[in-house]
């Protein structure tokens, strides 16, 4: 009996040995890579989503400085072809009397200056307020050439440049129309 305590005893006083396996850090190492790969996918979504809202929000200010420039060109057409408003000859005091006509475009006046080179009248009028966009506003350029193409006819020319916001500040987006008019004088 006495071999048997012992036994026993001697089977208590055996260093404990722990069976260590090879991959128990793997784990650890798999989960690191996992959630590394999580946020790299995570940040390439928010990367992307940022782009997606910077063009979305040009093509919005495109919009507007585009509708602004449609604006001028409606109503310097109107001004042009209704009420003759813009000069035509080549005597300076027609081409005051024509500066004379207040054009309104947008419940704004219009201040019209010309420019005489040769034969042909420049008419210009700059940052007209749209009122119906926030912010928004266009320049008209008016070019008139009498007896071009052929002799005879009237060339006009019509630039209308469009802008998101007025005044040099901020991000300002262009957007221009023209419009080529031969009529006969």
């Amino acid at each position: 009996m006495k071999n048997k305590n012992l036994q026993s005893v001697g089977f208590l006083l055996q260093p404990t040995t722990y069976n260590l396996q090879p991959n128990r850090g793997f784990a650890m190492l798999f989960s690191v890579l996992v959630a590394s790969l999580l946020v790299v996918v995570g940040f390439s979504i928010f990367n992307l989503a940022l782009k997606e809202t910077t063009i979305s929000t040009a093509g919005r200010e495109s919009q507007v400085a585009f509708y602004a420039a449609n604006s001028g060109m409606e109503c310097a057409l109107y001004w042009n072809l209704k009420r003759n408003a813009f000069a035509t000859s080549t005597d300076a005091s027609e081409v005051a009397r024509a500066g004379a006509i207040s054009a309104k475009c947008n419940g704004a006046t219009v201040n019209n200056s010309f420019t005489q080179s040769g034969l042909s009248v420049l008419t210009s009028a700059s940052d007209i307020p749209v009122t119906d966009v926030n912010g928004s506003c266009f320049d008209v350029t008016i070019s008139k050439n009498p007896n071009s193409p052929k002799p005879g006819q009237m060339l006009t020319v019509i630039e209308s440049q469009g802008h998101n916001i007025c005044g040099a500040a901020g991000r300002k987006v262009e957007r221009g129309l023209r419009a080529t008019i031969i009529t006969n004088m």
